[in-house]
């Protein structure tokens, strides 16, 4: 794996909790007349990570919760390449930016949502009561 990717992040991309990248990886395979495609190896899905991942943005947003209703505001956006510190350090960057809050980073493949991942950045541990 390449080392300028962690851990968290290969899993987050490609683990089933978000399939974009194993469907992308299954269907990519040929198909015979009458057959069920079958599931993708382990090879397929990290060939068809580092087709995905260098083309992804990621997005951040804030929870923020008004009543009974939790809403997001959009903190900022980062183009595919343009987040190494994010991926590298998440809770350290996502502090300096933004500060303590609930936050949530969706990353993108052009328009397709890919996976999503909250942090509790700077000591957060609870929405503030209005």
């Amino acid at each position: 794996m390449n080392p300028s990717v962690p851990p968290w992040l290969y899993k987050l991309f490609t683990g089933h909790q978000y399939p974009y990248v194993r469907r992308l990886a299954k269907f990519a395979q040929p198909l015979q007349p009458g057959e069920e495609r079958p599931e993708p190896t382990k090879e397929m899905i990290e060939a068809k990570f580092w087709e995905v991942f260098p083309h992804c943005s990621a997005k951040i947003l804030q929870e923020v919760k008004t009543g009974m209703i939790v809403v997001f505001h959009d903190l900022g956006e980062y183009p595919a390449g343009g987040y190494q510190e994010l991926i590298d350090n998440p809770e350290e960057f996502l502090a300096k930016t933004y500060g303590k809050k609930k936050i949530k980073v969706n990353f993108y493949h052009g328009d397709n949502f890919v996976c999503t991942i909250n942090f509790k950045v700077a000591g957060w541990t609870e929405h503030e009561h209005a």
